[in-house]
């Protein structure tokens, strides 16, 4: 039953065609087209396949190809209408502009439609069990999101699984990509297979009630703790076996990462108090805890904010008795800070507050721009006015705390209570993607938007080195004049990169033709620069019905420096 929900809801979201969250490109990947290492050659026919995961739809996605050296664009390539159901996405560059010897970098460029200026919507919602061989839920006790696109994991969510049993999510380091898909080591499994816990056939022992927690630093490294075996562990990389950094620390957390290099500090919710390990460069802690916090409550979660405060979630037991407190802290001197140090205190009579996330501001000396989530947790699935997911702004001032988004709004969730150890994250662009494993699910939310569209642009981590001959077709990196050149691949199924080149920049159509000279889809009108530019037809037509195999035409219009140009060629579909 569980499965046929899901599968419902999913395809509820595709054909409403409306939902759509703050859209970015991650997990770039740079390959020949076959999917093979990139092997430096590009006038061999083959060129350059660029690969990456969106997290939704975007409706236009621009790549563009960077000099690294100069960060001069050397080829513009357009796509339409991506999006998570069709993960990875790609386009194609076959080399013009280059030059032999150089290094280019990729930049991806989205542009996606906004669901709601008013209020937080689900845009992908999955149950998560059973699917394929997992007969048992998630059950997270801490969930992180790499943010840094100067890393190769950018985009990935890691997650803290426990008592998934063989037949589930298993002990140890969950991986999903971007979209929610299985990311792990193991086939069809989200697991990290070299994190697995001895009792499902792994390595490594984790203890009785671990890991929690997931907590993610500058270099993209994943820090989790053992609840039962009192020590901090580090995953360098998504191959590697976690280590231990540092020992005896009763019963740790939450645990959140800040600074780096030398300055990198660890702050560990541990019982009722707050420690921080100066772990700086080292593999382990070579320096004492320092005591931050010594609150009498049971502390579940930990961060900073931008004003470099400490926020923590707390409860009144570890049993859970409310009520429960969302408190901030002056940490920069009079250390360890008590409960009646607190800045603000948010009370929650019949509430457990859970785990924290931070949308940080422009200002990052200030957190007056920062808004707060934390996630709650009812005595009993009755208490509706406060479980779910709430929002605090204005740290710095008069602070404004509200509900925002509880599981029971989304249709086909279980709705109900939340988990005690339910965690949830912000990625990059600032959507919330909640762990909620008390009805095993999992969500993702956007953000309300004013405007119509969201346009955000990343950086790819892998860049392109060629080796020699610079294109399929030789052409330089600024062409005299214009020129249409033939589709790549030709023919084609199912997609097609129809690329020009333009002396100067110039407003510019594609029109594609059948060969009666009816229109069957404008791939792109707007402004497009001087260069190599390129976009992809994925082989539809205007109301996105793919296309009968033949002869078809395309047309480039071009309005340069006062005059116009045009031409037309041929491609061939075929199926």
């Amino acid at each position: 039953m569980k499965k046929l929900v899901s599968l419902l809801v999913a395809a509820l979201l595709v054909m409403s065609g409306v939902m759509f969250a703050d859209v970015f490109a991650s997990r770039t990947k740079i390959t020949n087209p076959n999917g093979s290492p990139f092997d430096g050659k590009l006038n061999d026919g083959t060129g350059v396949k660029i690969w990456y995961y969106l997290n939704d739809t975007a409706t236009v996605i621009v790549v563009k190809v960077m000099n690294a050296s100069t960060n001069a664009v050397v080829a513009t390539i357009n796509a339409t209408n991506q999006g998570r159901f069709s993960n990875p996405n790609s386009v194609a560059w076959d080399g013009t502009g280059s030059v032999v010897g150089a290094k280019y970098y990729v930049t991806i460029t989205t542009t996606g439609l906004v669901y709601s200026d008013t209020r937080y919507t689900s845009f992908y919602f999955q149950q998560t069990s059973p699917i394929g061989s997992i007969s048992t839920g998630i059950f997270t006790r801490g969930t992180d999101i790499n943010t840094n696109m100067n890393t190769r994991g950018f985009g990935y969510w890691y997650c803290s699984n426990a008592d998934g049993g063989s037949s589930g999510y298993k002990t140890g380091t969950l991986r999903y990509n971007p979209d929610g898909s299985f990311a792990g080591t193991a086939a069809d499994h989200p697991s990290l297979v070299n994190t697995l816990g001895t009792a499902n056939s792994g390595t490594f022992n984790w203890g009785a009630t671990a890991p929690w927690t997931a907590a993610l630093d500058s270099k993209g490294r994943v820090y989790q703790v053992s609840n039962g075996g009192n020590f901090v562990t580090r995953l360098d990389n998504d191959s590697a076996t976690p280590k231990i950094i540092f020992r005896n620390i009763v019963a740790p957390r939450g645990i959140f990462a800040t600074g780096e290099g030398a300055n990198l500090k660890l702050y560990i919710a541990a019982d009722t108090v707050v420690w921080r390990a100066n772990i700086g460069n080292n593999d382990t802690l070579n320096t004492p805890l320092e005591l931050v916090a010594s609150l009498g409550a049971y502390v579940r979660d930990v961060i900073l904010d931008d004003a470099g405060f400490l926020i923590a979630t707390l409860r009144t037991g570890a049993a859970g008795v409310a009520p429960g407190y969302v408190e901030r802290y002056d940490i920069s001197s009079g250390l360890p800070k008590k409960r009646s140090n607190a800045t603000f205190s948010i009370t929650h009579t019949t509430g457990l507050p859970v785990c924290l996330a931070l949308k940080h501001g422009a200002d990052k000396n200030s957190a007056t721009d920062d808004t707060l989530y934390y996630s709650i947790r009812g005595l009993n699935g009755t208490d509706t006015l406060n479980l779910g997911i709430h929002e605090v702004t204005a740290l710095d001032g008069f602070f404004e705390e509200k509900r925002i988004f509880k599981s029971g709004d989304v249709p086909g969730s279980l709705g109900g209570n939340n988990n005690a150890n339910a965690d949830f994250a912000l990625d990059w662009a600032g959507n919330i993607v909640w762990f909620e494993n008390a009805n095993e699910e999992i969500f993702m939310v956007a953000t309300p938007r004013k405007t119509a569209t969201v346009t955000l642009t990343t950086r790819g981590y892998d860049t392109i080195s060629v080796q020699n001959s610079s294109s399929v077709r030789e052409n330089g990196a600024h062409p005299d004049e214009f020129a249409l050149h033939q589709n790549y691949p030709n023919p084609f199924n199912p997609s097609t990169m129809i690329s020009y080149s333009l002396p100067s920049n110039a407003r510019v159509s594609v029109v594609v033709y059948d060969i009666l000279g009816n229109i069957v889809n404008e791939l792109f009108t707007g402004e497009a620069q001087q260069g190599y530019n390129a976009i992809m037809w994925n082989g539809s037509n205007s109301s996105g019905l793919k296309v009968a195999s033949g002869i078809y035409l395309y047309r480039i219009t071009a309005q340069v420096d006062g005059r116009s140009y045009s031409d037309t060629k041929r491609m061939l579909m075929l199926k």
